[in-house]
């Protein structure tokens, strides 16, 4: 069982609707909701290159980058804890895989 993480309404971008990630067994599943849609995606582990935590004062960013050459998946605006989870939860998986 996942647990889903949100960015904070506070952060620039996600007044309306913030982003999610959740780290599943199947891979890292991200969403960013628009006013009409959303983009989805999710990043099976073994594409996984690196995983980049940036710490603020109040929020983290974290940027999962992929082998594969596409763009990285990035989320602004979690909380520290959040992003330090997420981080481990991701590097756990890989060892699995």
């Amino acid at each position: 069982m996942s647990q889903q993480y949100r960015s904070s309404r506070l952060t620039s971008g996600n007044r309306l609707f913030p982003d999610t990630i959740s780290v599943d067994s199947d891979g890292v599943h991200y969403e960013k909701r628009r006013l009409f849609g959303s983009n989805e995606e999710v990043v099976n582990f073994r594409h996984i290159a690196s995983v980049k935590v940036r710490n603020g004062i109040f929020f983290s960013t974290v940027q999962i980058e992929t082998a594969g050459g596409s763009q990285p998946v990035i989320i602004k605006g979690l909380g520290k804890s959040d992003a330090k989870v997420v981080r481990e939860s991701i590097q756990k998986m890989q060892q699995r895989s």
